[in-house]
């Protein structure tokens, strides 16, 4: 690992995965009753479950607390990088000089025919 590197932002890791979670939540919340409804049609209704019952009833609070968490945490990881930035500015980048005009123009190749 490069001594100078930046170290990692961990509110952008807990951003990721929150993301996750919030997409993960939105199939269910969105798939789960129409699944059930399929296999209740289909005569086999799926067996009492307390993460569905609460997803049914709840889940727009879940996408609603998940997704204030992910705007959180964006400022939060944006802010991070902000001020770790204004602490420690970057150093400039070496810049190669210009060719002095007494190198002179390149050097053509004249073809013969």
């Amino acid at each position: 690992m490069d001594p100078k590197a930046e170290p990692r932002n961990p509110f952008y890791v807990l951003l990721v995965v929150v993301s996750l979670l919030f997409v993960v939540t939105a199939l269910a919340y969105a798939l789960v009753p129409a699944l059930e409804q399929k296999a209740a049609d289909a005569g086999s209704p799926p067996p009492p479950s307390p993460i569905r019952d609460s997803l049914r009833s709840d889940g727009w609070l879940w996408l609603l607390c998940e997704g204030a968490a992910i705007v959180v945490l964006a400022l939060l990881s944006m802010g991070l990088d902000r001020w770790r930035r204004w602490r420690c500015p970057p150093e400039p980048e070496h810049v190669a000089a210009p060719a002095s005009p007494a190198d002179g123009p390149p050097p053509t190749v004249s073809s013969s025919t």
